[in-house]
């Protein structure tokens, strides 16, 4: 979590920001969510401002007495704010006033008036310490339509893998283009096949109108032109990742009837024969596919593999009905919830805590790797699910619960998914030691009020736990009755959210990193806006009271660890 601050005399500049802060993250892979933004109307002011909080960014206008930006960063260049990154914002980017930005060590500087964009890209740049001038994370088509909404006159260039090219535009329009030795539309088309591009904003450097087609025709002749060149460069490798991603997907027809066409073309493919033998629901064909490959690759260890399983699982089935492990392909027994090849867990089940280490964690992260390229594609239940068990599998909990939770979500009319995650949440609950791989009993019973009981509306929740597993897991099971959860995992990320949010209830873990429990409590009840918030504290064994007997000045209550979610809840529903 990072502060920004605004120098900004009439807060219009601080609204701008945090508009398009919002913008940027939503059309971007960069997370801006958790960015505080803070402002000041003038110099003396960011001063206070400065020595009161702990500031990752200022953004300041240079012109303008009441901003006074060069006074400003010579005030923090010669203090204690030295390695403060500064963005400024100036209508006169003369050789004068360049010069004593960089004397000043000002990171980046936006010409006024700017593309937010642009300001939102150097912004976010200053704040992960990097130095690269040039914006990131748009395609050209992307930021062409930011250009044309703030209808402005620049010339755009842009760089891909050794390419230069330059897209001009009159307020907002693309007049022309020129890349190597094309200009015009050509030349737009090339650029606009370019992948993993950099753009850099020009003063307007041509005003000639050679683009005479629509920008959206350009586009889609770009993008044929971009299949075309994919499908040429295709290996044997790439179409088999395709295959499996598709029958990942749930589309195993599909993915046949592209597997028999590759192995038409190259019938001595062994890898064709061996994922077609993994992909088909016939039992004969999975024998016929699997001799093939062995014919063609008789010391191939994969294979060799792969046939010893089929032999050891024709041993088991009674019937021609079959299910696949979603792991390591393995033909299953339609009732077994364990894989007996790769021993990894199918399903969660009551014993799903004392189950043994998968047989090749290799297999299951190679499965990671295949669910996640399904799930960023498509909303597919079995691989949405299936990831989550993957993660499990390998013991990463807080991916394996999210996951979990994801799907359930994504898929609400499917009980299957929300009763998983509900039998995984009482076995971690009720574990004596929570998210260990060893041997726990699981509480007969439960008395979990059921959520239409629960009543909780939309109030706000913090919970503050340095454990990042049983967060996650108090987290979903508060959000799952009606709380909107808020997480911190240390009391310095506890205090920086309390500046932000007015929580109805704070949940807090006696032991959290950096400032400790007894000292955020002080800290909370010396703010007048949360001395009557309800503060319940998690103690454990290792915490400053053994037992959780005695209670912190200042908290409400207490709860051991390992706790009863069920008592945890009524006290949650007592002090709301």
């Amino acid at each position: 979590m990072k502060t920004i601050l605004i120098v900004d005399p009439d807060g219009k500049f601080q609204r701008v920001v945090v508009d398009g802060l919002r913008a940027y993250g939503s059309v971007t892979s960069k997370d801006t969510k958790d960015l505080i933004v803070k402002s000041a109307s003038d110099g003396k002011e960011a001063a206070g401002v400065l020595k009161r909080f702990k500031i990752d960014l200022v953004v300041t206008d240079i012109e303008g007495a009441a901003v006074d930006g060069l006074g400003l960063i010579t005030y923090m260049r010669q203090g204690s704010y030295k390695e403060i990154p500064v963005v400024a914002v100036t209508a006169d980017p003369s050789p004068e006033t360049k010069s004593k930005m960089d004397q000043l060590g000002v990171t980046h500087y936006v010409k006024k008036p700017f593309v937010l964009l642009e300001l939102m890209e150097r912004m976010l740049d200053a704040l992960d310490e990097s130095s690269g001038p040039l914006i990131s994370d748009f395609t050209v088509p992307n930021f062409l339509q930011a250009l044309k909404m703030e209808k402005k006159t620049c010339t755009l260039e842009v760089t891909s893998e050794g390419h230069v090219g330059y897209m001009h535009l009159q307020d907002g329009e693309l007049i022309d283009a020129g890349t190597d030795e094309l200009t015009g539309d050509s030349a737009a088309v090339e650029i606009f096949g370019w992948e993993n591009t950099d753009l850099n904003i020009e003063e307007l450097s041509s005003d000639q109108k050679r683009i005479k087609t629509p920008v959206m025709q350009l586009l889609m002749q770009a993008s044929r032109a971009r299949e075309k060149k994919a499908e040429a460069a295709r290996t044997p490798d790439s179409i088999l990742e395709e295959i499996v991603t598709l029958a990942d997907g749930g589309h195993k027809e599909q993915a046949v009837k592209k597997l028999m066409a590759f192995i038409k073309a190259d019938p001595n493919n062994y890898e064709g024969w061996l994922w077609h033998s993994r992909i088909t629901d016939r039992m004969e064909w999975v024998e016929k596919s699997l001799n093939n490959a062995k014919k063609i690759a008789p010391d191939d260890p994969e294979v060799l593999k792969e046939v010893e399983k089929f032999e050891l699982a024709k041993e088991e089935l009674k019937e021609d009905k079959f299910l696949r492990c979603p792991f390591c392909w393995a033909v299953l027994n339609p009732e077994v919830l364990e894989c007996p090849s790769c021993r990894a867990y199918l399903f969660v089940d009551g014993n799903f805590l004392t189950h043994t280490e998968p047989e090749d964690p290799k297999i299951l992260r190679e499965a990671v790797d295949r669910y996640t390229k399904v799930v960023n594609r498509e909303e597919s239940p079995s691989a949405y699910y299936y990831l989550g068990m993957a993660y499990l599998n390998l013991g990463q909990w807080e991916k394996g619960i999210d996951q979990l939770n994801n799907t359930a979500q994504a898929f609400p009319e499917l009980g299957l998914y929300a009763d998983q995650l509900q039998t995984l949440m009482d076995l971690l609950i009720s574990s004596k030691d929570f998210f260990a791989q060893q041997a726990v009993q699981k509480k007969i019973g439960s008395d979990l009020p059921p959520e239409s009981e629960a009543e909780a509306g939309r109030k706000k929740i913090l919970v503050a736990e340095s454990n990042r597993g049983i967060r996650k897991v108090i987290s979903i099971m508060l959000s799952k009755r009606g709380y909107e959860v808020l997480e911190a995992e240390d009391g310095l990320e506890t205090l920086n959210l309390l500046d932000r949010i007015k929580p109805q209830l704070i949940l807090m873990d006696i032991d959290l990193a950096k400032i400790d429990a007894q000292s955020v409590l002080s800290v909370i009840r010396e703010n007048s806006e949360h001395t009557k918030t309800p503060i319940v504290v998690l103690t454990s064994k290792s915490g400053l009271f053994k037992g959780g007997k005695q209670k912190l000045i200042g908290s409400t209550a207490n709860l051991p660890k390992p706790f009863d979610l069920s008592k945890m809840l009524k006290t949650i529903e007592r002090y709301l």
